[in-house]
């Protein structure tokens, strides 16, 4: 009866700690996003293309200093760790937002102009 109790705590226990680990990293409605600017060092501009955030999530409008060129719905992208290699500038890509960043890779200091808003998304 003992070992039958304690099958079913260390069951138990066990799928806690797998619910925990598929926890949702994302949340939110499926959004639709550009690269505008893919700077040096990872500092990474997109726009909103489709979907609604709330206002204090980008800036609604937002002009590269060193271009010129005025962004409407920037943010500046907070973990740029996370973020596909294979998205190019200029395109497209659907993503929610995440509170949950792990910035575990390595990027230089050199700075690019990005919006002061930053928004940590996850790429769908």
């Amino acid at each position: 009866m003992r070992s039958t109790a304690r099958i079913v705590l260390l069951l138990g226990v066990t799928f806690s700690l797998l619910g925990f680990q598929c926890e949702k990293q994302a949340t939110g409605p499926l959004l639709k996003g550009k690269l505008a600017v893919n700077g040096i060092c990872a500092n990474i501009t997109i726009t909103l293309t489709q979907g609604a955030l709330n206002p204090g999530q980008f800036e609604s409008s937002w002009t590269d200093p060193t271009t010129g060129i005025t962004y409407q719905n920037a943010f500046r992208l907070a973990n740029p760790c996370q973020f596909p290699t294979h998205i190019r500038e200029g395109e497209e890509f659907y993503f929610r937002v995440t509170t949950r960043v792990n910035e575990t890779c390595a990027t230089c200091l050199a700075y690019y102009p990005t919006p002061q808003t930053a928004l940590a998304i996850q790429v769908e």
